[in-house]
């Protein structure tokens, strides 16, 4: 069972949310706080699996709280916050937190609806899981190989043990590239961040973005990442032509796809589908990628980063069948490896690359 700790100064929220975990049998309720300083006493007592993060308390707030409590113990924060605090939900990814989830209205929790809800924070905690358990593993090996006196013997083992991630299966092709497309889920938006403040604004190409996330939580996740990296950062619009050095994001429950422009002005124009959803997930990784393949073929690079489950892996497929790059986030720095794992063991990565050296690599293939 996942041990779960409901931090939030409602009292009301808290005892409908203990209710709602409770009855799904997969998560025991171990502790309740009513604000950030209680939380941070009760979870070095009891250390819980998961922790439910209200934003907004008072005496400490859940930034703060999340901040002191990733920076002691290893436990999945989740931040839990209204639309109206979604912004402020986006600073707790910066503290710690690996997700935003939106909390659910009162007659939702008093309903019967909520399945979807415990599905995703027991998939998240799962993956959080796994990764911690893979991170132990690899410092247990790297122990093992610290002994060995050669250092060109411990260069070339790891290089062979890492040759089916790390190899580019063609060379670079700078100045061939039109458009970058992006997707992401668990931890994307700290990864967006990063990736579009190291861009910069002058950066040469469009860039269409597809990151997994809740109703509601779009447009302020847009001007999260616009006031956090100085670049411009919108929600694409239906029918709207692509402009470099503009980064669009799709809207909540719509799926972002590409289409060529009749005109041949823009690099293309953006359609905002309402097919049913792919994976169970809408926005989906895979429209994007697919899409802009069929427009752009090898003038095309794909990014895909860290995130639960097997979006993208199709379309990073396509991607590559058409002759365009694609790039995977290498594990090391995802904060949940699915979906980069997915096509790389497909064999649809061109390229794998920590999360600081994908934006270097990208200014080589664009000729930069």
């Amino acid at each position: 069972m996942i041990r779960t700790m409901i931090v939030d100064d409602s009292a009301l929220v808290r005892t409908l949310m203990q209710g709602i975990l409770k009855s799904d049998g997969r998560f025991e309720v171990v502790a309740l706080a009513d604000n950030g300083e209680r939380a941070i006493r009760r979870n070095a007592e009891l250390t819980p699996d998961l922790i439910l993060m209200d934003v907004r308390m008072p005496i400490m707030d859940g930034i703060e709280a999340t901040r002191k409590i990733t920076g002691d113990y290893p436990v999945t924060i989740v931040a839990f916050t209204s639309e109206d605090d979604a912004e402020t939900g986006y600073r707790c990814l910066e503290a710690g937190a690996v997700d935003i989830i939106r909390k659910p209205s009162q007659s939702e929790m008093e309903g019967n609806g909520m399945h979807f809800f415990c599905d995703r924070l027991a998939q998240i905690v799962m993956s959080m899981s796994m990764s911690m358990s893979r991170e132990n593993t690899d410092d247990a090996e790297d122990d093992e190989t610290i002994e060995i006196p050669d250092e060109n013997a411990v260069t070339e083992i790891k290089e062979q043990s890492s040759v089916k991630n790390n190899s580019e299966i063609f060379p670079p092709m700078p100045g061939i590239y039109k458009m970058i497309v992006m997707g992401s889920s668990t931890g994307g938006p700290s990864a967006l961040q990063e990736i579009i403040k190291s861009m910069g604004p002058d950066f040469p190409l469009p860039v269409a973005i597809t990151q997994h996330i809740d109703s509601g939580f779009d447009s302020q996740l847009a001007h999260w990442l616009s006031t956090n990296t100085g670049c411009t950062v919108k929600l694409a619009e239906d029918g709207e032509k692509a402009e470099r050095g503009v980064f669009y994001l799709s809207p909540a429950q719509k799926h972002l796809v590409v289409r060529e422009d009749p005109a041949k002005i823009a690099p293309c124009i953006f359609s905002l589908d309402d097919e049913p959803p792919l994976h169970f997930l809408k926005p989906a990784v895979d429209k994007l990628f697919s899409s802009a393949s069929d427009v752009f073929g090898k003038n095309l690079i794909a990014v895909l980063l860290t995130g639960m489950g097997r979006d993208g892996e199709l379309g990073c497929a396509s991607v590559k069948e058409k002759g365009g790059y694609t790039i995977c986030e290498d594990e090391s720095s995802c904060v949940v490896f699915g979906m980069p794992k997915a096509a790389i063991e497909g064999g649809h990565a061109v390229s794998v690359k920590p999360l600081q050296e994908i934006v270097p690599h990208i200014r080589k293939l664009i000729g930069m």
